[in-house]
């Protein structure tokens, strides 16, 4: 009986332990998601590079003039795939590609120095003759067209909560780099048609759904921002142009444990 009681007594010490172990689903996991951006509009600003020579209906605009424009995108869509580490406290840490685009819905409020030029003749650019059967800047610029890709390699780090739960909440902050190539041509003007990297990050809040031991769905929303704006060099004038490329993405994936 003493040796009973003992190994009884010994089995229920090591009953936590063994939940734990149960309740452990750390390891490898890949995953793959899809969702809608929402970028968010870009006050672009910047200067001009050189000089632009007076002509008989406009004046010089000298070098390192400030210019800039608003720019309103429409919504566009967003892939992503993710190589991570569950740890058994609850974090996860991941490595994530990201690829995503939209398009340019408009541009307004074209200014040069501190005048807004939109009510002007658009040969004031293009340095051609004024005519009063010339569109206007706004008129021109309004008409949008080209878009925006971007895309991005994060390291990432989550806090499961409700662990061992089939729903788990999680938070999540990444760091990393995104190359954003852009592409302005409104009423099919070459504006700008080139790319920039920058240093970026992210937050991000979702929960996913365990479907079985190893396979997991989940939704989320992500916030991301680059530290500078993607400066793009102008083909129309002889200027650079800081474009903005905050992001808020909705995204729901499929998560894939391994080794389990």
């Amino acid at each position: 009986m003493k040796y009973v009681a003992i190994s009884g007594a010994a089995f229920a010490l090591c009953m936590p332990s063994l939940a734990l172990a149960q309740d452990d689903d750390s390891g490898p996991y890949i995953g793959l998601s899809g969702g809608l951006v929402l970028p968010g509009d870009s006050s672009n600003s910047g200067e001009f590079d050189a000089d632009v020579p007076a002509t008989e209906d406009f004046g010089e605009i000298p070098a390192e003039t400030p210019l800039g424009w608003e720019t309103d995108f429409d919504n566009g869509f967003a892939i992503s795939g993710q190589a991570g580490y569950k740890l058994s406290n609850g974090f996860r840490v991941e490595l994530q590609g990201d690829y995503n685009e939209y398009d340019v819905g408009t541009h307004t409020g074209l200014t040069v120095g501190e005048t807004d030029i939109d009510a002007s003749d658009v040969a004031i650019l293009t340095r051609g003759a004024a005519d009063d059967a010339n569109p206007t800047v706004g008129a021109v610029i309004a008409d949008g067209q080209g878009q925006v890709k971007n895309f991005g390699l994060f390291t990432n780090a989550f806090y499961d909560l409700n662990r061992g739960g089939t729903i788990q909440p999680y938070v999540g902050a990444g760091v990393g780099y995104q190359w954003t190539d852009v592409e302005f041509s409104p009423s099919g003007v070459d504006v700008a048609d080139d790319d920039d990297g920058a240093f970026a990050y992210q937050l991000m809040a979702g929960a996913s759904v365990a479907v079985s031991e190893s396979f997991d769905l989940f939704a989320q929303y992500t916030y991301r921002d680059t530290f500078g704006d993607a400066d793009i060099p102008l083909n129309l004038v002889p200027a650079t142009l800081g474009v903005e490329t905050q992001q808020s993405i909705l995204s729901a994936g499929v998560r894939l444990k391994l080794g389990g």
